[in-house]
């Protein structure tokens, strides 16, 4: 039984990882089938809606892009939890390229500005995707879900 168990178990890890891998890089998330969205696709689509998801250092936030060309949102910090939640708020526009640039401050006891990014967004199934490169297949990509 513990033999059953046990290879069940890696089993799932070797699936789950797989998954994982397969949307960490904006090669495989092509090859998954994703599409590149257009700047008018995010103001159709995401504009004045909530997402949530993870930046590149750990900080998990609930976001809305609004009309004004303004951000605002709230974060917490997983690999911080005593922090507790922080407001967010920044500006955002769409640039010639087609990509979102947005600058954004993270206020706690202490403000803390995250650089500002320019970044394409894709979408596969009802996921979206950020990644600073629309070209390179290696480029560190993460989600975003509507809430």
């Amino acid at each position: 039984m513990f033999r059953t168990v046990k290879l069940s178990l890696i089993a799932v890890l070797a699936f789950g990882s797989s998954d994982a891998i397969a949307q960490s890089t904006l090669g495989a998330l092509l090859d998954a089938g994703a599409r590149k969205i257009t700047a008018e696709e995010f103001k159709a689509e995401l504009m004045q809606r909530t997402l949530v998801g993870p930046t590149g250092i750990g900080i998990e936030f609930e976001v809305m892009y609004t009309s004004a060309g303004t951000i605002t949102g709230l974060s917490t910090h997983s690999n911080a939890p005593r922090l507790g939640p922080g407001t967010l708020d920044g500006e955002w526009r769409a640039d010639t390229e087609g990509r979102i640039c947005s600058s954004m401050r993270i206020n706690r006891a202490s403000a803390t500005v995250l650089a500002p990014r320019c970044q394409f967004w894709f979408k596969l199934g009802d996921t979206y995707y950020v990644s600073d490169s629309d070209s390179d297949r290696y480029a560190k990509i993460l989600p975003r879900k509507l809430k």
